[in-house]
């Protein structure tokens, strides 16, 4: 990583600290049983991931949850694959500031939604999605373990070394699936 680099990244998390201080949400423990809105975010760059997340927004579709899709495209375009929906909105390269913000209507809206769960299905650290996630309104937010956003999730999946989208949506489906609210 070069200086330029480097220091964008330390004056984003520096922000985004910052702004986590004065944030404010109510958290409330969930499970897909006690759900009726859940936001998913996820890395939508490549084809097969944004698939699979797709097939994932689906399984909760079908269980009657409603749901809104935010995907990140690392690149200044959003390709030509994406799914034209209402449900599913997208930023990319061209929609972040210097130091990685997102900053356009549609991801500040999904900051705001107030979700009863929020699903993070990136596995890796990618800032525009942590700045969302960090900052989101959900009462439940739901990921895989980065050691930088540690303290932004209510329930975190370790992958260990299997950094795979498909694993980690089947330990979330697992982990939500068993866990019991009374």
């Amino acid at each position: 990583m070069g200086l330029k680099q480097d220091i964008q990244k330390k004056l984003g998390q520096w922000i985004l600290n910052s702004k986590l201080k004065r944030h404010e949400r109510q958290a409330a423990f969930r499970n897909y049983q006690n759900v009726a809105n859940v936001g998913v975010i996820f890395n939508a760059t490549e084809q097969a991931t944004y698939e699979l997340a797709r097939n994932y927004i689906k399984k909760l579709a079908d269980k009657g949850i409603k749901f809104k899709a935010l995907g990140f495209v690392d690149s200044k375009q959003v390709l030509d694959f994406y799914q034209k929906s209402t449900h599913f909105d997208y930023f990319s390269r061209k929609n972040i500031n210097w130091y990685g913000r997102p900053n356009n209507p549609n991801t500040q809206e999904f900051i705001d939604s107030e979700f009863d769960m929020l699903v993070d299905l990136s596995v890796e650290n990618d800032y525009p999605i942590q700045y969302v996630v960090a900052l989101s309104q959900a009462c439940f937010k739901v990921g895989s373990k980065k050691d930088e956003y540690q303290n932004v999730y209510d329930l975190m999946i370790d992958l260990g070394e299997q950094k795979d989208l498909a694993f980690l949506i089947e330990q979330i489906d697992k982990y939500l699936e068993m866990i019991k609210i009374e």
